[in-house]
Parts: C-alpha cells; structure tokens; sequence
C-alpha cells in the first residue's frame, strides 16, 4: 500500500497543498510549528477518521479560515491497495456555537459517500509521534486506544462490537445507580449483563489474541533497536478472579468468564455506581528488563520502547491484511544517540512507503538519505530539497 498524491485544503497550517509521493521513505525537515507534524496526521486522519492532537475537529480547520463564511479543511489521497486505486476524501465544517466553533467530518471513499465507520482501516497508515510514550507512561486508556485503533483495521466486527458494549455500560452504569439509591431492583440487571458479557467477550477475545502476537514482535524489534534490554509487554484484562488464557480459548468461553466477573463484583458495582470489572478497565502490562517501564526507563528508552510497539503494530497489520501500513514517523530520532539512531533507520529499511520528519538533516546519515525524496516545509509551504526530472511535483500557496 502506498500513497500516490495527497491533497490538503485549509487544513491546520496548510493553505493548500499538492503532494506526489514516491515509494520508500520521503525526509520532511522543517523547524517546529512548520507544518511537518500537520502533515503526517493529514494521512493518519484518512487511516483512522480522528486525529491524535485534535481536541475536536474544528481544530483540524486552518486558524485564519475560522472567520470566513464557511470555514472547511479538505484531506484527499489517491493511493495503491492490493484491491487497487483508492480515493479518499475527509471534509470537515465548522459551525459556531457558543463554547466555541465544532466541526463534522464527511467521507467520501472512490468519490461515494460513507460513514466515518465504513471509511476506516481503508487506508492503513502506523503513526509514531513524541506523544507515544504515553502509551508507557499513561493511563490505561491510552493503551486500550492503541488496542482499539489497531484492531479496528483488521477485525471488522471489532468497532461495531466496541460501540456496542459502550452503549451497553453506559444503561448498566445507570441502571447500577438507581439500584443503588433503591429506585430499581437487581433483577432488572440480567439482560443488560448478558449483552456485556456477549460484547465484552469478543473484545478480551480480539485484545488477547492481538497483543499474544504484537508482544512477540515486539521483543524481537526491541531486542534490534536496544541489544541486551528484554521487553516484556502483557495483555491484563480487568476480569478479577478468572484465569484463563483469553488468546487461546473460545469466545463463549470468553463470555461465560466475563458473566462470571459481573455476578463476583455486583455488590462492589452496586456500591460505586459502576460496571468495575470489564474490557472498559483493561491495560496492558510493559516491563523493561524484568521492571515497570513507566517508572524505571529513561526518556530514550521509552521512545525505543514506543517505537518497538509502533514497528510490531506495522508488522501485525501487515500480516493480518497481506501488505504493509504506511509508516509515518514523526521526529523519530530526538533524544537517541548516533549508534540507537543508526539501529531505528535500520530497523524500518525495506518499507514500502515511509513519511519520516526531522529537525535537522545531520540526524539522518548520508546513507539513508541518499535513497530518500527530500523536503523541507517552512510555514505550511512544501518544497523539494532537490529539484529535476525526477523529483516530486508540489504545488502550495
């Protein structure tokens, strides 16, 4: 998979852009609040439908059209799949209300629309950006959140099983509350646990399955990236008192356990208001050399950490749908010595497509760039570091 042309229009610092991509890896260096980041998460918008920086999609809409009679950004590429060209495009409007301008994405695959749902995992694309090491150092939902994004590019069933469960706890949570303060009975739970247990199942189920192998790849990508350091990454579903291998038994197996987890934990739930036990409270255990890598690593063992998950996940989309993400990285190589740089660029050699952005061209080795297509960006403006008969055509204004 690989992206041929990408489109930006009024689209965080871009005014308008016009970018033919080639196979391999494309360099984007720039000074920070340039545009490179903006870039990047222009393609992993169309991968995913959302967008890791944005507290809500009005402020994917470039600043200085916010004041205009319809403010819009506009993201489209045309890419190679297996399955053949791809068009995609993602509009977003503004409206004004009065604690500030929303915005509502539209979708449109090979020119026809559809629901943000149906739209993604049509482009694959693995984003590594500085804010991974949240992914350690976090909470437990920003791990569910890797889980969640990465499962919803290969198990269909997955997100409308997600959405699901959420609507789900959301009556038991309710109900829970009202029972509490007396206004209803417990036997009123019953058909709600059923469809949790039912939901919840296939989430444990995917989740476990997923990390047995993501955490596999992971050690051995670490294992290259950081010789001598053992990464050890588990999946720890929230179902207090059972002890099955979720990755290898059924999905009514899965079930029967997540039934069992809410009939021990009633009372507890009763008391709090809350559904307590469930894949809504699950985590995701990463040990460094046999220690908690959130309170043991040093910032650039955590970004080794974050990339080895970030590089398994590329490496698991790859085999789960026969051909591989696009791989964006943004700002891989701050805060890494010279010989763990050498590793990481090593470690990514042979992808079929990568968007990798820096600050400065001296942190990338000669070697590396000379089979790359070079840019730089300066104030939402593209161009190429090299110009000719094979360099990339951009138009930007």
């Amino acid at each position: 998979m690989r992206i041929r042309r990408l489109h930006l229009s009024g689209y965080r610092n871009f005014e308008r852009l016009d970018l033919e991509l080639d196979r391999g890896v494309s360099i984007i260096v720039g000074d920070n609040a340039q545009g490179k980041s903006n870039l990047l998460e222009a393609v992993y918008l169309l991968a995913t439908m959302r967008c890791p920086r944005a507290e809500n999609d009005a402020q994917l809409i470039r600043r200085e059209s916010l004041d205009g009679v319809l403010p819009a950004a506009r993201v489209v590429a045309e890419a190679e799949t297996m399955d053949g060209p791809l068009k995609l495009e993602v509009a977003i409007v503004s409206r004004p209300v009065p604690q500030g301008p929303i915005g509502t994405k539209t979708v449109k695959v090979n020119g026809v629309a559809r629901r943000l749902s149906d739209a993604v995992g049509r482009l694959t694309a693995v984003l590594f950006t500085a804010e991974d090491l949240e992914l350690i150092t976090g909470s437990p939902s920003d791990r569910r959140r890797f889980l969640d994004v990465m499962l919803a590019h290969v198990e269909s069933a997955y997100s409308s099983a997600r959405s699901r469960y959420e609507r789900v706890l959301l009556q038991r949570n309710h109900l829970l509350k009202r029972i509490r303060e007396g206004e209803a009975q417990r036997d009123e739970l019953a058909f709600w646990d059923d469809e949790l247990a039912r939901d919840g199942a296939l989430l444990v189920h995917h989740r476990a399955v997923a990390l047995a192998e993501l955490a596999s790849i992971a050690a051995a990508v670490h294992g290259q990236l950081a010789s001598g350091d053992l990464l050890e990454v588990r999946y720890q579903p929230r179902l207090d008192g059972e002890r099955l291998d979720l990755s290898t038994e059924s999905i009514e197996d899965a079930a029967a356990a997540c039934s069992a987890a809410l009939r021990r934990s009633l009372s507890r739930d009763i008391a709090a208001g809350m559904t307590l036990q469930g894949p809504h409270r699950d985590d995701i255990l990463i040990n460094l050399n046999g220690l908690g890598a959130g309170g043991y690593a040093s910032r650039a063992q955590l970004r080794t950490i974050a990339l080895a998950l970030r590089l398994a996940e590329a490496r698991l989309l790859t085999s789960r749908r026969g051909e591989p993400p696009v791989l964006l990285l943004d700002d891989i190589l701050s805060e890494m010595d010279a010989g763990r740089r050498e590793s990481v660029l090593g470690s990514v050699a042979g992808t079929e497509q990568i968007l990798v952005t820096g600050t400065d061209w001296d942190r990338f080795p000669t070697d590396f760039r000379a089979g790359a297509t070079m840019f730089e960006v300066d104030a939402g403006l593209l161009r190429p570091l090299l110009t000719g008969v094979l360099g990339p055509r951009i138009v930007g204004s």
